[in-house]
């Protein structure tokens, strides 16, 4: 598992995003899981007394992954990864082969992509080969913004953009050109899905759709990261671009069925347009308080996107909103906040500030279809689901996690990256790693078990008060880079995240 601000070159694979403060959640007895009344009821013995044994019994490790392991979520996911270390099974970040029924040495195409996943062009290309069915490997490598790129690959591609292919060994960058040549490669409609029209009147509606997502792009650009510059700044950017997006509702509204050119399945289009309007959703929202989806102003981009999240091939490869707003400024710059009060309360509910937003109350941690960011029930397998993936990716990979989160009080001496989240060279300050694993364990624990009295005793006993601020900075910094999709799906994260305030709350 990787965590956003880390590289896959880091010594130790990072995981988490956003301050949390507020106040302690109450521990209900709806806040605990299903599966807590079929676990060993803990007799309920008041605080002071679950502290004096508490550390005791927290579960280990080993204890963790086999229970997370055990849970149905676990094993969905155990055989996910078996699929996927096969060739088969499913889209996800984590793939590295992908091959549809096919031989593992009649791969022709290689796919370079970013290790975060915050690339909105390796997004599309990668979409595309998942939608054509299209057999290819898949080689990570780091963006500028958050680590060095590895030699070999500078030596084929000198310039070191993303994404790049291979294919037949011919190798090819920039995204449209990219998507263009497997077209036309693999142009069997039988076995690879058809993205563009045959017709030439749909060609050319096609070519217009193209023009029409530059000119929601340049909008885009104007109204979020030039503030008041420019002709439009201020009122006149807001308004162009809302103008401009109106008219992609409408062209959308123009064809049978939810997407650009009509038909059953996404075209190269809809690829060009959604990877960018990902990320409109959640960058208008947080700097400028304006909320695309949901909001009821453009239905045709709700449908949309509802179909979009129903393919496969989308939900391996979407962020969540808190994720875009921390890797879209290395990318694009800073966006410019707009003022008042309403843009900062929806700011701080975003990225966890406020004391009322999701992150801070983990029984109001999942998502649903009416929250600032929607959860459509395609992505939506419940909330005992979402924290029973959460333990299971945070105990299969606890060591590193620990020590990853130790970096909170670490030494950032090395050498920086325009990414804020990202230091691959921190050094990690160990002389937190006991208190640091303890809470983790504590976190899992109530991930599949539920929160009591018996873990909020184990915390207070076994974290000294001399190490507690050190310790609350570096699982603040490990929440602060929890990356989706790269370490877990959105409902799962806003769990782990959750818990991890919890855990802060009982140690402030």
């Amino acid at each position: 598992m990787l965590l956003l601000g880390g590289a896959a070159h880091c010594r130790t694979p990072p995981l988490s995003l956003a301050t949390a403060r507020g106040r302690r959640a109450a521990t209900t007895p709806e806040a605990a899981p299903a599966s807590l009344a079929a676990r060993p009821r803990r007799c309920r013995r008041g605080v002071m007394a679950a502290m004096a044994t508490a550390t005791a019994e927290v579960p280990t490790w080993e204890q963790l992954a086999q229970g997370a392991a055990a849970t149905p979520t676990g094993e969905r996911l155990a055989a996910e990864e078996a699929s996927r270390s096969e060739g088969s099974g499913a889209p996800h970040t984590d793939a590295r082969l992908r091959l549809f029924g096919g031989a593992a040495e009649e791969v022709r195409v290689t796919l370079y992509r970013d290790h975060a996943a915050w690339c909105p062009y390796c997004q599309k290309v990668w979409m595309l080969l998942e939608e054509k069915r299209i057999p290819y490997r898949v080689e990570k490598i780091n963006m500028r913004s958050y680590g060095d790129k590895p030699r070999a690959f500078l030596e084929k591609v000198p310039n070191g953009l993303l994404p790049a292919i291979e294919l037949d060994g011919r190798l090819l960058t920039d995204s449209i050109p990219i998507m263009l040549a497997l077209e036309r490669t693999f142009d069997d409609a039988a076995q690879h899905a058809p993205m563009l029209p045959a017709e030439e009147a749909q060609l050319q509606r096609a070519n217009e759709l193209m023009g029409l997502e530059r000119e929601l792009f340049g909008a885009w650009c104007t109204f979020v990261f030039r503030g008041g510059r420019g002709w439009f700044g201020g009122a006149g950017a807001r308004g162009a671009f809302e103008a401009k997006l109106s008219q992609v509702d409408q062209a959308l509204g123009e064809a049978e069925g939810p997407w650009f050119l009509g038909g059953e399945v996404p075209s190269i289009v809809d690829l060009q347009f959604v990877s960018h309007v990902e990320r409109m959703n959640a960058s208008v929202l947080y700097w400028k308080g304006l909320q695309l989806r949901g909001s009821g102003r453009w239905k045709n981009l709700d449908r949309w996107f509802d179909a979009f999240e129903q393919r496969p091939s989308y939900q391996a490869s979407k962020s969540d909103y808190y994720t875009h707003v921390r890797d879209i400024p290395p990318q694009y710059g800073d966006g410019v906040f707009e003022e008042g009060e309403e843009v900062a309360r929806l700011a701080a509910m975003l990225d966890g500030r406020a004391p009322s937003s999701p992150w801070n109350h983990p029984d109001r941690a999942h998502p649903s279809a009416t929250s600032l960011e929607p959860l459509s029930a395609p992505m939506d397998a419940g909330p005992e689901a979402a924290r029973q993936e959460a333990a299971y990716k945070l105990a299969r990979n606890s060591a590193a996690v620990a020590r990853f989160a130790c970096r909170g009080r670490g030494s950032s001496a090395g050498k920086q990256f325009q990414a804020p989240l990202a230091d691959p060279y921190c050094e990690p300050d160990l002389a937190f790693l006991p208190a640091v694993e303890l809470a983790l364990r504590i976190v899992a624990d109530a991930l599949l078990h539920g929160r009591d009295a018996q873990n909020e005793g184990a915390l207070l006993q076994g974290v000294a008060v001399d190490q507690r601020e050190g310790a609350v900075d570096c699982l603040r910094y490990l929440q602060e880079r929890v990356g989706v999709p790269r370490d877990m799906s959105y409902p799962a994260a806003m769990q782990l995240r959750a818990h991890l305030s919890w855990a802060m709350r009982q140690l402030q």
